[in-house]
């Protein structure tokens, strides 16, 4: 038993859940000969902890975007009907650019999405790595906050109460899928030339590394709980540029789940 508990569900009940949709990504992943590698807190919690940060409440991984779309046509028919893919390709309410494998018949809402029109279940999140340019990355990285700020105010309210009216109409007026073909097009522009870096554009990429493409090619394996996944063999130079003295614990006080789930059922 765990100490920490989401809405009075046990959090070692929540991580065997991820673990479950993991385990079913990375068959898919093999069986396609797709690479995905852990990524953020969860390529931390394997390195620090041999698993999961025994707070942390979600897994992230990361491909790079041949991959991510290697992925997306395997899991068209090689995903066990117990899961399903969530992203603003399959419904357009998805306020995110990433993907989400979820598992059916659960309930994980996090506060910040529970009034958008979203599946609402227990997911790992799969986030694309695309190609920059470094003389190019600050606009680019620009034109994606403007983006999802537009996401963000047509399906959850954002910024409406303040917003002015020549805002709320420019916004207003803006399809979703118009928003999404340019969000699309902004993070993927770079990846017809074989540029040095990549980047975690699809998600708060001004926060993450420019990661250099050796870095993230060469993978190996590393014990996650009672399994093996992949990260890169660069894990180190990469959990340092992302976390700094990332083997030293924060706070006791900030050692918390992070999401903000308010509804929970596994």
């Amino acid at each position: 038993m765990s100490e920490f508990n989401i809405c009075g569900v046990d959090l070692d009940d929540i991580h065997a859940a991820l673990l479950e949709i993991t385990d079913e990504i990375d068959r898919v992943c093999k069986k396609n000969n797709i690479k995905y590698f852990l990524s953020g807190g969860s390529m931390l919690g394997a390195v620090r902890h041999g698993g999961f940060i025994p707070w942390d409440d979600d897994v992230d991984l990361w491909m790079t975007r041949k991959n991510f779309k290697k992925f997306k046509k395997a899991i068209k028919n090689d995903l066990d009907k117990k899961y399903f893919r969530e992203d603003y390709f399959t419904n357009i309410n998805c306020p995110l650019s990433i993907m989400k494998i979820e598992k059916k018949g659960t309930r994980y809402v996090e506060g910040v999405f529970k009034d958008t029109n979203v599946g609402h279940c227990i997911y790992v999140d799969i986030f694309p790595l695309d190609n920059i340019w470094l003389p190019a990355y600050k606009l680019q990285t620009a034109i994606l906050i403007k983006l999802q700020s537009v996401r963000d105010f047509k399906l959850r309210g954002n910024g409406r109460e303040n917003a002015s009216t020549a805002k709320k109409i420019l916004y207003g007026l803006m399809p979703l899928n118009i928003c999404r073909a340019l969000t699309e097009f902004t993070m993927r522009f770079f990846n017809i030339f074989p540029t040095k870096r990549l980047n975690q554009l699809s998600h708060r990429g001004r926060y993450w590394p420019k990661f250099i493409r050796e870095e993230i090619e060469d993978l190996t394996v590393i014990k996650f709980e009672d399994r093996e996944y992949p990260i890169p063999k660069e894990y180190d130079k990469m959990l340092r540029e992302c976390y700094g003295d990332y083997m030293k614990l924060p706070p006791k006080e900030a050692q918390q789940p992070g999401h903000d789930i308010i509804e929970c059922k596994i």
